[in-house]
């Protein structure tokens, strides 16, 4: 069962493995240690993962994950990647505010799993 409220899950392939398996909406940070940008963003992803207890949220640090961060092809960090029901269906590269990542949120709860599995089937 996956994690989900308050605690970050830190993702390694095995855990990423594990959380794809849901239909949960998960949210991750894709960041670096050296990255400042990337910490800065971490106070409004916590806060988030405060206020959703139905929400996976789950962090990748790139360097320590090389493969796993290069698959969400993204060029630069911080960035956040949305899935559903197994699939990427969103990501952004660089900082969002609060008000932001709450909307993103509420678009992915809204989206069917059905639908995106249906989408990941067909395409």
């Amino acid at each position: 069962m996956p994690i989900v409220g308050r605690e970050i899950v830190a993702l390694d392939v095995d855990k990423f493995q594990e959380i794809v398996k849901s239909d949960d909406v998960v949210i991750i940070h894709l960041s670096a240690q050296w990255c400042g940008p990337c910490r800065a963003f971490t106070t409004v992803f916590r806060e988030a993962a405060g206020n959703h207890d139905d929400v996976v949220f789950a962090s990748l640090d790139t360097d320590s994950q090389p493969e796993l961060g290069s698959a969400f092809n993204v060029n630069s960090i911080p960035a956040i990647a949305v899935m559903r029901g197994g699939a990427l269906i969103f990501t952004h590269e660089g900082s969002v505010g609060e008000a932001a990542l709450n909307d993103v949120i509420r678009q992915a709860r809204a989206i069917e799993v059905g639908e995106v599995h249906r989408s990941v089937t067909s395409g």
